[in-house]
This record gives structure tokens, C-alpha cells and sequence, in this order.
């Protein structure tokens, strides 16, 4: 009874870590480890040790990094485009050319926007849940490989492993840490769109090679025998490093995200102590000037209730004038009026006194 034949039975093992690392960096993101791992025991079993240790180094790939590996083979135009974009933004930058900067800034964030989305819908369709922090990273690696054409070129390459983000610490460093595979250049273009593998996605680990058929011949070669007893304990041991380098990396994926959730809340935590601090100062600064219109008022007020007292004082002198004027006055006219009868009384006087010498002049003249 012979074999039917399976799909991937044509499929060959990986002759180096750039075809093994190409197709890796395109499966589901769910699908990488358990398609590594089997990429590495039949490169293994087929005796290339060296491949094998290598495959199996190959980082599996955050939530970011797959999409942006995805956006990489299915939009190659758009990505591959990055590095262009970066250099007339950066030229225009140097030449101070306004219209131009503008222009490019706004195609910048429409590309960037553009991707963005379509990586949304990417892991919508393959029931990837792409968040927040997800989305941002994705976003730092596009503007990343708008900034540097290293990480442009990384990006369009499809193999990383991790995000990117523009500034000083970008460098081949930050490039090389981000990059799950060797490749360091733009995919070459696809004539058709490739298909997307789905949770229901054909396997695509490579076929085990099949084993040879017995000699017919009754001889049998007993070092056959200790080279599979060898090659078991190879295995075993390698199926051991497996699992520690999968631990491993679980481990650093924890401490990575650990990291980031530090890193976030610590930013947090700082703008929430600047913007408390701002507050408190705003609020002290408002309670020295409350404190100081509350002096200015009690000064004015102290200054008005001696004002009212001196209008008192100066209103009660005021009074007492008008009442010793008044009495002066009306002694003034009585004494007028004493000082008119008088006269009257001393001009009636005057004129008696003056009849009477008349009167006795006349009598003298007659005796």
C-alpha cells in the first residue's frame, strides 16, 4: 500500500537561516514555536546540527513585530517605500523647505495611518488581538523606519522579532536587537497578493524525510544501531534545549513586558507628580495672593474706619461751630440792637439837653 500524497509533501527543508527565517516570520504568531520546533528536529534529523541551532534561536516574533512581518509581504510597496519617504522628509528638513516639509508630514502620517489600519484588520482576521500598547509599538516601528533606512530596510525585510523607535538609541544596536532573522533588506516584490495562513491554516512545518528503505540482504551493520542510540540522546538532549531556550524565552518576553508595564507606569507616575505639582504651586501662588488681597483689605478697611472716625470727629467740630456762630450771631444782633436804643435814648437826651440850655438862655435874656 502506497503513501498518498500530501500537500506539503514536495515542500524541502530550509537550506539556510534566511529561508527558514522567511518562512517563520510569515506564519500565525500562535503557530511559530510548534512550527520552529519541528522546522528544527528534521533539519536536525537530516544532520545539519549548525542549521538547526540556529532556527531554533529565532526569537518568536511580539504582537507588533508580526503584524509589521505581515504588512511587510502583503504591502511590500507601501513598506518598501518607507525608506524613500525618510529621505525627503530628512532632506527637507535640512533645506528648511516649508511647503515641502508640510506636504511630506502629512503624507507621513497618512502612511503611517494607512498601515496602521491595515495591520488592524490583518489581526482581526487572524483573531489576533491587537491593543493599545500593540498599536503604539507598531506605530513607533513605522516611524522608526521613517527616521533611520537601516530600520526601513529591517522592516521591509519581514523578520523581526520586536518593535522599533526612533531616536539615539536606534543605531545598528537597537536594529539588530529588533530583528528575529538575517534578513537587512526590502522583500522583493510579489507579482500577486500572498495568502494569509488562518487558525485553520494548512500545517506548513516541512515533512519528515522519508526513511530509507531496508537492504533486502540479510547482512546488518550494528554500528546502525549506536548511531540511533547517539542520535536519540542528541535529541534528547537538544528536545531539553528546547524547552530550557522556550522558558528562556518566555522568560525575557515577561521581563520585557514587566519592563514596559514599569516603563508606562513610572511615565504615569511622573506626569500625575508634575501635573500635582504644578497644581500645589498654582494653588500656593493662589493662596499668597488671597492672602495678600485679604491684607490689602483689612489695611483699607482700618484706613476707611479712620477716615469715618475723622469725618465723625471734623462732622461733630462742624456742629459745634455752626452752634457757636449761631449764639454769636444772635448776641451780635442783640448787642446791635442795645447799641441802637442807646443811641436813640442819648440823641433824645442830647436834644432835651439842648432845649433846656435854650430855654434857660432865654430866661437869663429876659430878667
Amino acid at each position: 500500500m502506497t503513501d498518498e500524497p500530501t500537500e506539503d509533501a514536495d515542500e524541502e527543508l530550509p537550506a539556510s537561516l534566511e529561508d527558514a527565517a522567511d518562512l517563520l516570520y510569515g506564519v500565525g504568531r500562535e503557530e511559530f514555536i510548534p512550527v520552529r520546533d519541528a522546522m528544527v528536529k528534521q533539519v536536525r534529523q537530516a544532520g545539519d546540527r549548525e542549521l538547526a541551532k540556529e532556527i531554533g534561536a529565532l526569537r518568536k516574533p511580539s504582537v507588533a513585530a508580526w503584524v509589521a512581518n505581515r504588512l511587510a509581504r502583503e504591502f511590500p510597496d507601501e513598506t518598501g517605500g518607507l525608506e524613500e519617504l525618510g529621505a525627503s522628509l530628512r532632506e527637507a528638513q535640512e533645506k528648511l523647505e516649508g511647503d515641502a516639509l508640510r506636504q511630506l508630514s502629512r503624507q507621513r502620517h497618512g502612511l503611517i495611518n494607512a498601515l496602521v489600519e491595515r495591520g488592524r484588520r490583518i489581526a482581526r482576521e487572524e483573531a489576533v488581538r491587537l491593543g493599545d500598547p500593540a498599536v503604539r509599538e507598531l506605530e513607533r516601528t513605522i516611524g522608526a523606519a521613517l527616521a533611520d533606512p537601516a530600520a526601513a530596510r529591517a522592516l521591509a525585510g519581514g523578520q523581526l522579532a520586536g518593535g522599533m523607535e526612533a531616536g539615539p538609541g536606534l543605531g545598528e544596536g537597537g536594529i539588530s536587537a529588533a530583528l528575529g532573522g538575517p534578513a537587512s533588506g526590502a522583500r522583493p516584490a510579489r507579482t500577486a497578493a500572498p495568502s494569509r495562513p488562518t487558525r485553520r491554516r494548512p500545517d506548513r512545518r516541512p515533512t519528515r524525510p522519508p526513511a530509507p528503505a531496508p537492504d533486502d540482504t540479510d547482512e546488518i551493520d550494528d554500528t546502525d544501531d549506536t548511531d540511533d542510540e547517539d542520535d536519540d540522546a542528541l535529541d534528547v538532549r537538544d528536545d531539553q534545549e528546547t524547552r530550557e531556550r522556550e522558558e528562556r524565552e518566555r522568560a525575557e518576553q515577561e521581563e520585557r513586558e514587566r519592563a514596559e508595564r514599569e516603563r508606562r507606569e513610572r511615565e504615569e507616575r511622573e506626569r500625575a507628580e508634575t501635573a500635582a505639582r504644578e497644581a500645589r504651586e498654582r494653588a500656593d501662588a493662589a493662596a499668597d495672593a488671597a492672602q495678600q488681597a485679604s491684607e490689602d483689605a483689612d489695611a483699607a478697611t482700618g484706613e476707611a474706619q479712620e477716615a469715618d472716625t475723622t469725618v465723625s470727629d471734623l462732622r461733630a467740630r462742624l456742629e459745634a461751630a455752626e452752634d457757636s456762630r449761631r449764639e454769636a450771631w444772635e448776641r451780635a444782633d442783640t448787642a446791635a440792637r442795645e447799641r441802637d436804643t442807646r443811641r436813640r435814648e442819648a440823641d433824645r437826651a442830647a436834644e432835651d439837653a439842648d432845649t433846656a440850655e435854650r430855654h434857660a438862655r432865654t430866661l437869663g435874656a429876659r430878667s
